[in-house]
């Protein structure tokens, strides 16, 4: 039986999120207090959490970036109600939201969003502890961002990258040599192979288009380091 926590400051809601899904089978805990459902969300180590967007004193973009900061990868649905949607999207997939629903919605649609995630995630972990039969590593994971080598694709936020062959490539090889620094020249000859004659910038152009497909912050990158006149660098030991 899946956990699911919902935190939301309007009680109606509370109560009427949790009757439904304990009618479809889930244990649900509620709180209509943002800092009382974060310490229920560190106690009880929820499978899911629905989450209001606005509450006073600690809403839920306190609420999620604490918590991911502390390293939590829970899956957290946003409720908020109707409004500039753009904005609203784009900061909550920056912070690390997993899905949202806009309010009014039907209890139905929710239940289906949370079965959703709940089968994404139940995928991501099976993929992330996939290994070969000699032992070799074919997966990397850290919750952020999933680099399946078997499937040729790789995930953030558990939605598709939708990497081309080349780029998934790059990231493949800048993978493989995590902690050390892969010369431009050496990423063309290992990436683009020995007969590729294009300038080096090629390489710089295609970490780029990467850069804009799997990080997670544009403004500060974690997976594709630069270092300054040698190359490039997956840094070590982010799981």
């Amino acid at each position: 039986m899946s956990k699911i926590l919902v935190v939301d400051d309007e009680k109606t809601i509370c109560d009427t999120v949790t009757d439904v899904l304990t009618t479809f089978g889930f244990e649900a805990l509620s709180s209509t207090d943002g800092r009382e459902g974060y310490r229920l969300a560190e106690q009880e180590q929820p499978d899911l959490i629905v989450l209001d967007w606005m509450m006073k004193d600690y809403n839920g973009l306190q609420f999620t970036e604490d918590f991911r900061a502390a390293g939590y990868k829970t899956p957290i649905i946003f409720l908020t109600a109707r409004g500039d949607m753009t904005d609203f999207q784009v900061e909550a997939f920056r912070i690390g939201a997993d899905d949202y629903l806009s309010k009014p919605f039907e209890p139905g649609v929710l239940v289906a969003r949370i079965k959703a995630q709940l089968r994404r995630t139940q995928m991501i972990q099976q993929a992330i502890n996939k290994v070969s039969d000699e032992g070799n590593r074919h997966v990397y994971g850290d919750g952020e961002l999933i680099i399946d080598f078997d499937a040729m694709q790789a995930f953030k936020y558990k939605e598709s990258c939708e990497l081309t062959n080349r780029e998934f490539q790059l990231l493949k090889y800048l993978e493989t040599n995590s902690g050390r620094v892969c010369k431009r020249s050496e990423l063309l000859n290992k990436v683009w192979e020995y007969d590729y004659l294009g300038d080096e910038r090629t390489v710089d152009v295609t970490v780029r288009r990467t850069r804009e497909k799997i990080e997670p912050d544009q403004t500060k990158f974690k997976y594709i380091l630069t270092r300054r006149g040698t190359g490039y660098l997956f840094p070590k030991d982010l799981m």
